[in-house]
């Protein structure tokens, strides 16, 4: 199976005010369920702020921003074909230019996950709305491997331990900041994650592409937990 992830570049044509993560602007411009949303970019940063109170932000109009089309190659190619431009947050949104970036991880050893937006994790174990604030690697991919293998919660909860002989932890930084979606306070992890290759494994490879074009944790296709996962240490 073939990641991809498609960059939209686009552009409001007048300036706005839209909510503090700012997803909700590619989801609506791309109306496909198989792929996910990241939340606006500028300067290669993305437009979330970071606070239990509903502040706004803004957007000024003939500036180009973009967000990420995440999932498989046939998915996010039909996504990108259907993109048009439509009226969100009282201006519209013109579709500028858009990047192609096939997925394609390889690492001999050590590797790092660096966290962009707040990632929720998901309790691989017991089935819980509740959040997991952890590192463990079979946690934080847990929804990866179960997207890409298409395992059940008690098929994937067979895989743990063996997953756990194939990779280890290392010395990670994690934090944890609190946003505000659909009105909701949300709290996600953040930070850069080191893990070392105990076995060399394909399927943990693809299971790494999937994080890639897809993001980690639940809540994926709203835009969080996005990341960029790299060889060798940060």
């Amino acid at each position: 199976m073939t990641y991809l992830v498609g960059e939209v570049y686009v552009t409001p044509t007048s300036s706005a005010i839209i909510p503090p993560f700012t997803s909700k602007v590619g989801k609506t411009l791309v109306r496909n369920n198989n792929v996910t949303i990241s939340p606006l970019k500028k300067g290669g940063l993305y437009l979330v702020k970071y606070s239990p109170l509903p502040y706004f932000m803004e957007v000024e109009g003939g500036n180009v921003y973009s967000f990420e089309v995440g999932g498989r190659y046939e998915d996010v190619i039909v996504a990108l074909s259907q993109l048009e431009n439509k009226v969100v947050f009282n201006t519209e949104w013109k579709i500028v230019d858009v990047k192609l970036n096939p997925v394609n991880f390889n690492c001999d050893r050590k590797f790092t996950v660096e966290i962009l937006t707040p990632a929720l994790i998901i309790d691989p174990i017991i089935k819980s709305k509740k959040k997991r604030f952890t590192n463990l690697f079979s946690f934080v991919f847990a929804v990866n491997f179960m997207d890409h293998f298409k395992l059940d919660r008690e098929e994937y909860k067979e895989m743990i331990t063996e997953i756990e002989e194939k990779v280890r932890e290392e010395p990670s930084k994690m934090r944890y900041a609190t946003v505000i979606y659909a009105g909701k306070e949300v709290v996600g992890m953040l930070g850069i994650l080191r893990y070392e290759l105990l076995k060399r494994d394909e399927s943990i490879f693809r299971v790494i592409e999937n994080a890639i074009a897809k993001g980690i944790g639940s809540s994926r296709r709203n835009g969080f937990g996005r990341v960029k996962i790299t060889c060798g240490e940060e």
